[in-house]
């Protein structure tokens, strides 16, 4: 029986962790080891840990330099034979997801995607994510959505997360590993709802819209890989170009898609994700808390 590791990072998560772990707890399937990685909560966050003991297996709570290193930190204690991450505001799709896909990773490959349905906190609409890149659309730019991949423990350990980076580690761990001639088997099964809360942060021409399309461009040189840069700067426009006229009909038009859960990978048909709506126990979204 294929057993696997899911590493939780939280930071003050009092707010949605319950909805996480609940997702898990009553998981079909229950060769699931959960490690919990904290930052040094100081809202209850571990008063919730404590209080799913039944199906947190690892738990440290203790000082980390961000995001990765709470990462990392967890792929040390990982045992399982896969390993794959879950964010603190997310959730898992149903009670039987992972009985659903242990099925399709009967061939033991080195990765696995599986679909990850974005929810708009304001609407409540869904946003399916696209899950299956090439590897040229992956070095310009597209970022397979890390909810919804697994990876063999082992490869995870030898390649790890760059905690040099602010906020692209996950896409030069997935750069590293394909240059390295690795491969990805793609399911389209929903896996994860993944709260999009944050996503406004990244807008074009936000501070981290700029600090990942810097930190982009230097993985690409770094990596010999230049030639992808420009696909990259054409799918978002150049920094120099922040006060053109394009640019700003362009963040008009993302805020307008933001506001109304238009999926991008739908919007050239202006089609609409339909409201949430799920059969968990508990769920912010649908209101049971």
């Amino acid at each position: 029986m294929i057993s696997i590791s899911i590493v939780i990072a939280t930071y003050n998560s009092a707010k949605t962790l319950k909805q996480t772990l609940d997702s898990i707890r009553y998981q079909t399937y229950k060769n699931l080891e959960v490690i919990i990685v904290d930052g040094l909560s100081n809202d209850g966050t571990m008063n919730i840990v404590r209080e799913y003991s039944d199906t947190v297996k690892k738990c440290i709570s203790e000082r980390d330099t961000g995001i990765y290193n709470a990462f990392n930190k967890g792929i040390d204690l990982a045992t399982g034979d896969y390993t794959c991450f879950i964010g603190s505001d997310d959730c898992y799709y149903n009670y039987t997801v992972f009985d659903t896909i242990v099925k399709k990773m009967s061939n033991f490959e080195d990765a696995y995607s599986f679909g990850v349905v974005g929810i708009n906190g304001s609407t409540l609409l869904e946003n399916h994510y696209k899950i299956k890149c090439t590897n040229e659309e992956i070095f310009s730019g597209n970022m397979i959505p890390h909810p919804g991949l697994l990876f063999k423990t082992d490869i995870l350990k030898k390649y790890k997360f760059n905690e040099s980076n602010k906020i692209i580690s996950d896409y030069e761990f997935l750069l590293r590993y394909i240059i390295d001639g690795g491969k990805i088997q793609f399911y389209d099964i929903p896996l994860v709802y993944f709260s999009e809360d944050g996503i406004s942060s990244s807008n074009i021409g936000s501070e981290n819209w700029i600090n990942r399309l810097t930190e982009h461009i230097s993985l690409l040189n770094r990596f010999g890989l230049q030639k992808y840069a420009k696909n990259h700067i054409d799918l978002f426009f150049p920094i120099t170009q922040l006060d053109s006229i394009s640019y700003h009909f362009r963040c008009i038009q993302k805020i307008i898609r933001s506001k109304f859960g238009i999926s991008d990978s739908y919007k050239k048909y202006f089609k609409f994700w339909k409201r949430h709506h799920c059969n968990l126990k508990k769920c912010r979204w649908c209101g049971r808390n």
